[in-house]
């Protein structure tokens, strides 16, 4: 019975690590060409990018959190255009834009943002880098009130390495019954 038993963990454990051979071959393999069934516009191949834009970014909401936005004007360009989460799109000049994001964010008593993730792509064949960051921002009111949104932002830095574009999408997390 024990020599029954060992050789069927034998032959188990042989037969295991053969199928987890193949599948790391199939995992190394170069992927197959693809034909995606949409005309994509703006690209469908990226490739990491540098993460010292990811800092950048960062240290913006940081700045946003501590209503000391100003200390970061210096990473945008000349001109900026902004698509906010509730519909309203600003194109502008780099003080402007300041203005009007610390202007919103001064009407908070705090904003707290907890980050999930944070990548930076590089479109291939374009002169750009995006940050992409999804978040939970809490924010409280001079009231009291708390509220608290779903934050995904992508961050365009133009060829100059300057931050050029912003377009930020929200959602409500759940209500808890």
């Amino acid at each position: 019975m024990k020599k029954t038993f060992a050789l069927f963990i034998i032959i188990s454990t042989s037969f295991i690590a053969c199928k987890e051979e193949k599948k790391q071959e199939t995992v190394d393999k170069k992927d197959a060409a693809v034909t995606l069934p949409y005309k994509v516009n703006y690209s469908s191949e990226f490739e990491i990018g540098d993460q010292k834009y990811a800092q950048l970014v960062l240290e913006a909401w940081k700045d946003y959190d501590n209503n000391t936005l100003e200390k970061s004007a210096s990473l945008f360009a000349d001109s900026v255009t902004m698509d906010l989460a509730n519909g309203t799109t600003i194109s502008t000049k780099r003080d402007s834009a300041i203005a009007i994001v610390a202007k919103g964010r001064s009407s908070l008593a705090s904003a707290t943002d907890y980050v999930d993730a944070v990548t930076v792509l590089k479109p291939k064949g374009k002169d750009e880098t995006w940050v992409c960051v999804w978040a939970k921002e809490v924010d409280v009111m001079k009231d009291g009130k708390k509220d608290s949104v779903f934050l995904n932002e992508n961050w365009m830095f133009n060829k100059d390495g300057k931050i050029s574009y912003i377009s930020q999408l929200e959602g409500k997390p759940p209500v808890k019954k």
